[in-house]
Parts: structure tokens; C-alpha cells; sequence
């Protein structure tokens, strides 16, 4: 009968149920609790697992917190945080080898000076070495802050 009439026969079901909840005095419209996984989560100890480690991954923390992933990348959108990669520098240098270089070049800039040694440098042809550097990882940070550095 609900078919001929154009009517969707599980929305007809609901109502059904609902009827019948009415009709027996029930008129709370609330959904029960229901077993199963929380779907929300305190953003602040989401905030509190990123400080602890920036590089940890969405899958990670689910586990961690016993949610399912979905919800942590919502969560994460909501806290208006991102995951960037970190920017490679040429050298990651102490403050010695700052002194060491510092200290090397002025001595060829002396030496330059007193018996031209750069110009009995002689130049070939370039080899272009390609670097794999399999240790850059990125971090979950806010719009404004910057992704860290990796030594290259």
C-alpha cells in the first residue's frame, strides 16, 4: 500500500515505531546510549599528545586514545592544527664548527691576499650527487608556526 502511495518504505517504518512509542505514553525523542566507541574527544588532551610528540600519526593516536581515526582528524581540524614537513637546511652546525668555518675562511682570505692561492684552483666537470634523505618526517602544527628543521 506505502509503495503504490510513493512512500519510502523504511521512513514509513519509522513512523510506525514512533507511533507506537507515542500511543504508549512515551513521548521522549532522545536517542538511547548506545554501546561502542566515543565519537568525541577532549581537545585537550589531543593538544597535550601533540606536544608530547610532534610527529605522531593520526592511526597512533586513535589507538592511544581508543577512538577511530576519522574522529582524530576531525578533532584535529576542529583545533585548527596541520601536518607539514619539516624544511631541510644545508648543515645543522654547533657554535664550533661556526668557529672552525669562521676561522678557515678568514685564513684563505689571508692567504689570498698574499700569494693569490685561488687562482691554482682548477675546475672540472660537475658531478651532481643525489641525496636520499629518508629521515625527513613532518609534525602536526598551527597555521602560523613553522614545521621544524631537518639537517640535510
Amino acid at each position: 500500500m506505502c509503495e503504490s502511495l510513493g512512500i519510502n518504505t523504511v521512513s514509513y517504518d519509522t513512523v510506525k515505531v514512533w507511533f507506537r512509542k507515542f500511543k504508549a505514553g512515551n513521548f521522549d525523542i532522545e536517542d538511547k546510549p548506545r554501546s561502542g566507541r566515543p565519537i568525541e574527544i577532549d581537545c585537550e588532551q589531543l593538544k597535550h599528545i601533540i606536544d608530547q610528540d610532534r610527529n605522531v600519526s593520526t592511526r597512533t593516536i586513535a589507538l592511544e586514545v581508543d577512538v577511530c581515526q576519522k574522529t582524530i582528524v576531525n578533532a584535529l581540524r576542529r583545533i585548527n592544527v596541520t601536518f607539514k614537513f619539516n624544511h631541510w637546511v644545508p648543515h645543522e652546525l654547533t657554535a664550533e664548527d661556526n668557529r672552525k668555518r669562521k676561522a678557515v675562511c678568514l685564513a684563505l682570505l689571508r692567504d689570498q691576499r698574499k700569494e693569490k692561492i685561488l687562482d691554482r684552483i682548477v675546475t672540472c666537470d660537475e658531478n651532481w650527487v643525489y641525496y636520499n634523505n629518508t629521515s625527513r618526517k613532518g609534525g602536526w602544527s598551527a597555521p602560523g608556526e613553522s614545521a621544524g628543521l631537518v639537517a640535510r
